[in-house]
């Protein structure tokens, strides 16, 4: 069978106000090096990714090819202006996924420990099954409560899983998605589980998503 044609898209045009930074959070430095540089290198090193867009702010366009250059990021088709929200940056990155490319994944620069095996699972899953997200079983018991916060019931924690990135879809599905839906999603595979099977890829705790300080200072502990 032909290997697919792998596109990555890397939404980075997040401000991150929890953070606490001076800086915008793709360039809030990691153990001295800016957090997306970390993503860009990993997608750009997998044998299975065939090219990487992105999405900043317009002010941050010049500076993130600039880190592209800086850390060799070959694969980079295209750094493109970024939307308010998480799911215009990503739709502003779909526009520019040629046609030749069979899957999407999508990564978030704030993710930046993910490793090669685990994208290359995604990409699999979804070669397979047409969509695929990484997630972990959740650990902890899960409260269902009330506006008041009064638990109203426990969730069956073995059918719970807290969804990460990458997400991998084939490309037909994924911008098929985005150009029919308006507004604002967290979350790529809640676009398209309600039509069609998305299958869970088990991926890492280690792939944690920075949000706060101390997320950082764990990510810098785990490198």
């Amino acid at each position: 069978m032909k290997r697919p044609r792998v596109v990555a898209i890397v939404p980075s045009a997040g401000y991150g106000k929890r953070l606490g930074a001076k800086d915008k959070k793709p360039f809030v430095l990691l153990a001295g090096k800016p957090l997306v540089s970390y993503a860009l290198r990993t997608l750009d090193n997998c044998k299975a990714v065939d090219g990487i867009i992105a999405a900043t702010e317009r002010v941050c366009v010049g500076r993130l090819k600039k880190i592209a250059r800086r850390f060799k990021i070959r694969k980079l088709i295209d750094v493109v202006v970024g939307g308010k929200t998480r799911f215009e940056s990503v739709r502003n990155c779909m526009k520019r996924v040629d046609p030749s490319f069979d899957i999407v994944i999508i990564h978030d620069a704030a993710r930046p420990l993910i490793d090669e095996k685990t994208i290359n699972k995604a990409i699999a899953a979804s070669v397979k099954f047409g969509s695929a997200v990484v997630a972990v079983p959740e650990s902890d018991t899960i409260k269902l409560t009330d506006k008041s916060l009064f638990i109203k019931g426990t969730i069956d924690r073995t059918k719970v899983f807290r969804a990460q990135t990458p997400q991998a879809f084939r490309c037909s599905f994924i911008k098929k998605a985005y150009s029919k839906r308006s507004g604002s999603v967290t979350d790529d595979a809640s676009l398209i589980e309600r039509r069609t099977r998305v299958k869970i890829v088990e991926g890492s705790y280690r792939n944690l998503k920075v949000t706060t300080k101390e997320d950082l200072r764990i990510a810098e502990a785990l490198l």
